[in-house]
């Protein structure tokens, strides 16, 4: 089982975080920031990179599982309906390997999941609502792991679009995915850490920092019996954001925690952790 997360290396993030409001210091200069999301005329297309893995120390010694993806999404914001924001996220292709003590495997999921959006709406902390889904099931993958991919596009900006509220609620609660039944919940807050330069647009950067409460249950397929699965990872993601057009430009993430994988009458400790990078085609 390889969850997929939507977070990144935490020894980088703050690296990275410095760079970027070091090259913009003054970059919100010039009439003011604009923080609500703008209704998109064509969709904007996204590249996804992300890594990660787990650990798990069973009574044979430590079995580790690594994964990585590469994926092409596109998204369009909507006008904003009483419920929040509309959105539409389509992922255009998407390769996953996988790798470790368990074999290693390459999917290309292009074909099961071009061109068949996803679509919804987020309030203003973030919590997302699905109103429709593809039907996706291949190797333990499903509709329930692409929505948590689907979810690292969308983020709440500051309620009312009211920066002097300083941090407010980041809230996602997805299915859990993997073939067990359960929910992972990210319960976090954002916060604006200072303005910044991408590729010479001006923009902010907003920082999430919270905790992925992972938990489920069931049978993936090739398991020998049922898995009870609890895991919480500490979570930092960045989103670098065009204030001047109300787009997303870039988002940086880190995971790393751990808990406890049951099965067949053993309980044993399970180390995660993930990265991932988007970024903005122009």
């Amino acid at each position: 089982m390889r969850p997929i997360f939507h977070t990144r290396s935490t020894a980088t993030v703050p690296a990275i975080l410095a760079a970027l409001v070091l090259t913009g210091a003054c970059a919100s200069s010039g009439g003011g920031p604009i923080y609500e999301f703008q209704p998109t005329e064509a969709p904007l297309t996204y590249t996804l990179s992300s890594e990660g893995g787990n650990d798990i120390d069973t009574p044979a010694g430590t079995q580790g599982a690594t994964y990585s993806s590469e994926a092409t999404m596109t998204l369009q914001f909507g006008e904003a309906v009483e419920n929040g924001t509309t959105f539409t996220v389509t992922i255009e292709s998407m390769v996953l390997e996988t790798g470790g003590d368990f074999g290693s495997n390459m999917i290309d999921l292009t074909a099961d999941v071009a061109g068949k959006p996803f679509r919804g709406w987020m309030t203003w902390d973030g919590e997302l609502t699905f109103t429709e889904t593809p039907d996706i099931s291949r190797d333990n993958l499903s509709s329930a792991d692409l929505q948590r991919v689907v979810s690292a596009l969308l983020f709440p900006l500051p309620p009312g679009g009211d920066m002097a509220v300083g941090s407010w609620a980041h809230r996602v609660t997805l299915p859990m995915g993997g073939g067990l039944d359960g929910e992972s919940v990210y319960d976090g807050s954002m916060a604006v850490a200072g303005d910044t330069v991408w590729n010479g647009i001006r923009a902010t950067v907003f920082v999430s920092e919270g905790v992925l409460h992972m938990e489920g249950s069931g049978q993936p397929q090739g398991a020998p019996s049922e898995i009870e699965l609890v895991n919480d990872v500490e979570a930092r993601t960045l989103y670098i954001w065009d204030y001047e057009r109300g787009v997303l430009l870039a988002v940086g993430g880190s995971g790393e925690g751990g808990g406890d994988i049951s099965t067949m009458g053993f309980s044993m400790p399970m180390a995660v952790f993930s990265e991932l990078d988007i970024q903005l085609v122009p």
